[in-house]
């Protein structure tokens, strides 16, 4: 009995198994030189992590509490650390690997229960998954992505059991999995309004079965996000942190994005107007199947209909706060959870299409032309690992655990010299995510230029620390210039890659009592000189 369970399951899943090895065993290969890429984001969880795992409470590395970013994948992380007894630091290449393992194999779930189903296809996708660059990335780092994207695979698996099936047991199981997202990544809110939108518009189901399980559904997926919004109140003075107003135009945040999709497909070199139309043509492409399945008794409930109701909500969402609100510039990170819809939706229809075709010869022909759109991509995907495997297996990947950051002079120096942290010190640095990371003490982040408030404080300050890195430099920052037109800088030690500075503030100069001289003195230097000679 055992043994034909086995069978029966490698029989079905075993391509699935067998492709969640490879995705596993290439995020091992190129976290092997340096470990897993950590940006500052992620300094932000390992020291919210570490600290909450010593009993400190959800605190940042600077003591102050985590409210940028919502708690749960910190919680994760510290649980990770319980559980293995290992810093996060150490096993998140081990972790990383694990969960993009997952992510693949429940993907050839979801695709062994597409409509349409096709052994070919679900090979064909779990091969492009697994080679994927855009997951390759967001799994080679240390980001909350990482846990938001497998959550949402489990989003799509509950829902649809709600879907085929409406009771409150799978309703609250569905919202439960998106509360645990929510309170991953503030983005979470697109798989609330994803399950929203199924379950009003679910014609299965009566219309007071739909309003009783909304209102449950919104009430339950959003509780833990209420709980940790509620604790920011009274911990800060913000709900998630300081937000910028946006500066980038809506053109160009759909500009931005049509080019991630254009990458997603190993398609470059399209422009400015093109990418616009090509986004706006993949959003209707979309709304177009939405609606054909809206409309075919079936359909709704099907897995292919939920993730395109998520693809459109989670793409239009991202680009409209891009505009409202000042985010990076629109990349992979921030569209990855919509990389599997993308794949899923550009490509469900191709098996019932190529079985609608009657004659065998252009079945034929129509398979060959998929194939090599396949074969294209796969050479693209190639490529792009290849390229950057040769970079990370001699330097690590990018980010504070890159050689780069390893072998710095000045952090060299930080780990052996530690009376710069003294307590009653003000010291600065435009990397403390890295002086925290490699000695264990907290400084300061220089202030954005945007915040008038903690510039004037920082200025008013003195004397001041600057441990200042030549490296990757962040403009939004006070610069080196900004810092020298009220403050005096003395080089205290001087590295390869930057230096320790003293900051001093200069004094004012005293104003000149003479009215007549200091109007004269608007001229020219020949001219003021003969005035006053006159006088």
């Amino acid at each position: 009995m055992k043994l034909s369970f086995t069978r029966h399951f490698l029989y079905k899943h075993g391509d699935s198994l067998l492709a969640s090895v490879v995705g596993f065993a290439i995020i091992h290969i190129f976290a092997r030189h340096g470990g897993i890429g950590i940006s500052p984001d992620s300094v932000a969880y390992i020291s919210t992590a570490r600290n909450f795992a010593n009993g400190e409470g959800f605190a940042l590395f600077d003591g102050n509490p985590l409210v940028a970013f919502p708690l749960f994948y910190p919680f994760f992380l510290a649980s990770v650390m319980g559980i293995t007894q290992v810093d996060i630091l150490d096993c998140a290449p081990l972790l990383n690997a694990t969960m993009f393992g997952i992510v693949i194999f429940l993907s050839g779930i979801l695709m062994s229960r597409f409509t349409a189903q096709s052994r070919i296809y679900k090979v064909v996708l779990l091969s492009v998954i697994s080679l994927s660059p855009a997951l390759i990335e967001i799994y080679s780092m240390l980001w909350s992505e990482t846990l938001f994207i497998l959550l949402s695979l489990l989003f799509f698996l509950s829902m649809r059991s709600y879907l085929a099936k409406p009771n409150l047991a799978y309703l609250i199981l569905t919202a439960a999995v998106i509360a645990v997202a929510f309170d991953t990544r503030f983005v979470g809110i697109t798989l609330v309004a994803t399950g929203f939108v199924l379950i009003a518009f679910n014609r299965a189901s009566s219309w007071r079965t739909r309003l009783l399980h909304t209102a449950v559904f919104s009430i339950a997926s959003c509780s833990l996000v209420v709980a940790n919004l509620i604790r920011n109140a009274m911990n800060s003075q913000h709900l998630t942190g300081p937000r910028q107003k946006g500066i980038t135009p809506l053109s160009d945040n759909v500009a931005y994005s049509a080019r991630i999709f254009s990458e997603w497909s190993s398609l470059k070199g399209v422009n400015y107007l093109l990418e616009i139309a090509l986004c706006v043509g993949v959003m209707l492409f979309f709304a177009w199947l939405l609606y054909l399945n809206w409309r075919k008794e079936g359909k709704y409930q099907t897995y292919e209909n939920i993730v395109l109701v998520f693809f459109i909500i989670y793409v239009s969402f991202i680009i409209v706060t891009s505009t409202i609100s000042r985010y990076e510039q629109i990349n992979n990170r921030l569209l990855s959870p919509a990389f599997l819809p993308f794949i899923w939706g550009m490509s469900h229809k191709i098996p019932s299409l190529i079985k609608r075709v009657e004659q065998k010869k252009y079945q034929w022909q129509l398979s060959i032309v998929f194939a090599i759109v396949y074969a294209l991509a796969c050479v693209g995907y190639f490529s792009i690992n290849a390229d950057n495997y040769s970079f990370m297996k001699d330097s690590g990947i990018p980010g504070y655990t890159e050689d780069i950051w390893k072998e710095s002079p000045t952090i060299n120096y930080l780990k052996q010299h530690s009376t710069y942290f003294h307590p009653d010190s003000m010291v600065y640095s435009n990397h403390n995510q890295a002086v925290y990371l490699y000695t264990n003490y907290a400084v300061d982040m220089l202030p954005e230029k945007a915040y008038k408030s903690d510039v004037k404080m920082f200025m008013d300050e003195s004397p001041i620390i600057l441990i200042w890195f030549n490296l990757e430099p962040n403009t939004d920052l006070l610069s080196l210039q900004d810092i020298m037109k009220r403050k005096h800088l003395t080089v205290l030690h001087e590295f390869a890659d930057g230096t320790i500075y003293k900051l001093t503030n200069i004094e004012p100069k005293k104003k000149r009592k003479n009215k007549k001289r200091y109007r004269f003195n608007l001229l020219s230097q020949k001219v003021t000189q003969e005035a006053v000679y006159r006088e």
